[in-house]
């Protein structure tokens, strides 16, 4: 599968995130914001808040298929 060739070897993009939510993130990189799962799978978080800052990381490729926007679904 191509799709998936290119996840892999593409490396995530890095940034900056300070008092916001996963949500916002997602809707600011991606223009959706139910990315914020595939993007809180690729940093280990289950809180869609970040509280005070730290890098956060974007996945090149994003999932397909329909977005529930509920971790763990």
């Amino acid at each position: 599968m191509t799709v998936g060739f290119i996840a892999a070897t593409v490396p995530a993009k890095v940034v900056h995130a300070s008092d916001t939510t996963l949500f916002r993130i997602a809707m600011q990189q991606t223009g959706d914001p139910l990315q914020w799962v595939a993007i809180a799978r690729l940093n280990g978080i289950t809180d869609p808040w970040i509280v005070g800052s730290q890098d956060i990381l974007i996945p090149p490729v994003l999932p397909s298929g329909p977005q529930t926007g509920i971790l763990g679904l």
